[in-house]
């Protein structure tokens, strides 16, 4: 390695130290870039001129100012649009004058004494992301003083030069995005924590810290537990090391203050990445007054529902009478039309005393009333309740148990209500002289029960959503209703440890199944 060549490297070194300082704008890289690279090759003249993206110069930076002998900015600034800077600039190469007075790229300025009308110059384009930001520029007195190796120093001097600024441009970008979102942190209308992936809370914003009634010292380093007290749905290690893998949560639970206060709360918590790595963002909405209004609510619609089952119970007792007395009257048709008034009236009974346990089982309220029941004697009664609809609309309907089932200890008349709802929904649904098919088996350590239609069927997109309340699904022609009797259904089975689902393909008709878990002590199975 020639003296020449280790004098280069020890530049480049220099330079790079000096460019290492973290407190330097791009600014101030462009003045230690240029002073350092006029001072490595001797000459006292230059410029580092830099352009605006929309075009036009941004800024001049010249090595040597006027006071002490140097070159005006508006010269180097001549030369953007009408010499060598602006020959480098759109030629996006570097362009070496051997000697200014001869070459027609250099721009005559007779009238400027202080700019150099003999010599050699040279401009190298700063470059990033493929495009020209700005040009430096030397000028010596001397012809052919610009050689191939300065031309290559001056050459690895800018690209070091591109690579800081950019360096400092994605540092400035992230700082102020790191800003931008602490404002938007610390503004946001919700409360918000941030903890590490072991729950360990980092930062908390303003609005959390006066929900919360901490000092924000006092919450950094307190498990995201200690907020949220062990209650209803707390934050079990299931659920933390689903937010580790990046699956978003949202939870109701409740939120302690530093008064020891406990405050529901709407949570939802979601992972996030950073630069300095990844954090569980965890924005707290308290739902107290939404709470209330729905307490407010349940009781309102529980006093409706218990002032109806006094009524419909005496409806449905004055048409039993009704139609025993006119069984023998002579008129054939009055019995049937009290048969079918007297259906309705104990249809309507059940949807209360469904909608009364929809209530009490989102509660979380237990009303099983678990007796040792046969389930042929449930399906039975359940078949008296449904045929007469099936005999109206020309349907088949069957019922098929197996052999050999145990009595299990359910509430029974739960139970019969979710078969029965099972049953009046694929009536509902099946056209008329359809086919509907009632299934009772063993399935491991539990009974399962199913109720199979001919019907038109559920798009998969709504399979899951059946058992919401309210949900119904739409098509035309599709018959009328609330949707709220699979959602009891879905209530009670799992009220009783089973679970229940639907399997169905469009215009293949609907398989609705449930289980119920048989106990350790089975009854003696009745002939």
């Amino acid at each position: 390695m020639s003296a020449g060549d280790i004098g280069q490297l020890e530049t480049l070194y220099k330079i790079a130290r000096a460019l290492h300082e973290p407190h330097h704008d791009a600014q101030a890289i462009l003045e230690i870039i240029l002073h350092m690279a006029g001072e490595a090759i001797g000459t006292e003249h230059g410029s580092i001129v830099t352009f605006r993206r929309q075009g036009g110069v941004k800024r001049t930076h010249v090595l040597r100012p006027v006071k002490d002998g140097g070159v005006a900015n508006d010269s180097w600034n001549v030369l953007v649009a009408r010499g060598l800077i602006g020959f480098t600039y759109y030629g996006q190469r570097t362009i070496v004058i051997r000697d200014i007075t001869t070459d027609p790229r250099w721009l005559n300025m007779q009238d400027r004494p202080s700019f150099y009308n003999t010599g050699s110059a040279i401009g190298i384009p700063l470059m990033q992301d493929e495009t020209v930001y700005g040009v430096m520029t030397f000028i010596h007195s001397g012809v052919d003083f610009f050689d191939p190796p300065k031309v290559s120093l001056l050459e690895e001097v800018a690209a070091m030069a591109s690579a800081a600024i950019g360096k400092r441009d994605d540092l400035d970008s992230a700082r102020e995005s790191e800003a931008h979102y602490r404002r938007l942190f610390e503004d946001a209308l919700l409360p918000i924590i941030i903890t590490n992936l072991d729950g360990f809370i980092i930062d908390a914003n303003r609005h959390a810290r006066e929900f919360l009634g901490y000092e924000r010292e006092q919450l950094l380093g307190l498990l995201i537990n200690t907020v949220h007290r062990i209650g209803n749905d707390t934050f079990d290690m299931e659920r933390f090391e689903a937010l580790q893998m990046g699956h978003e949560l949202e939870i109701k639970t409740t939120a302690s203050t530093a008064n020891h206060e406990e405050i529901p709360v709407l949570v939802r918590a979601r992972r996030l990445s950073f630069k300095e790595g990844d954090m569980i963002e965890w924005v707290e909405q308290d739902i107290t007054a939404q709470l209330e209004l729905e307490q407010l609510r349940g009781d309102l619609s529980a006093m409706v529902y218990h002032d109806l089952r006094g009524p419909l119970q005496n409806i449905s007792t004055s048409l039993t009478i009704l139609r025993r007395t006119f069984t023998n009257s002579g008129n054939l048709a009055l019995p049937d039309m009290l048969q079918v008034a007297l259906r309705s009236s104990r249809q309507l009974s059940r949807m209360v005393e469904s909608l009364l346990d929809i209530q009490r089982l989102e509660e979380g309220n237990s009303i099983l009333n678990r007796q040792s029941t046969s389930l042929y004697n449930l399906l039975s009664s359940a078949a008296e309740l449904v045929e007469p609809l099936a005999e109206q609309s020309n349907q088949t309907l069957t019922f098929e148990m197996e052999k050999g089932l145990p009595d299990i200890k359910v509430d029974g008349d739960m139970i019969q209500r979710v078969v029965t709802n099972l049953v009046e929904n694929a009536i509902k649904y099946t056209p008329n002289g359809g086919r509907i098919k009632v299934n009772g088996w063993f399935s491991g350590t539990d009974i399962r029960i199913s109720v199979a239609d001919n019907g038109p069927g559920i798009p998969r997109n709504m399979l899951r959503q059946v058992f919401d309340k309210f949900s119904r699904v739409k098509y035309k022609d599709a018959p009328k209703g609330v949707g709220l009797g699979l959602a009891f259904c879905r209530l009670a089975v799992e009220a009783h440890g089973g679970r229940i689902w639907v399997e169905s393909e469009p215009g293949q008709g609907s398989v609705f199944s449930f289980t119920l878990p048989l106990l350790e002590e089975r009854e003696e199975v009745r002939a």
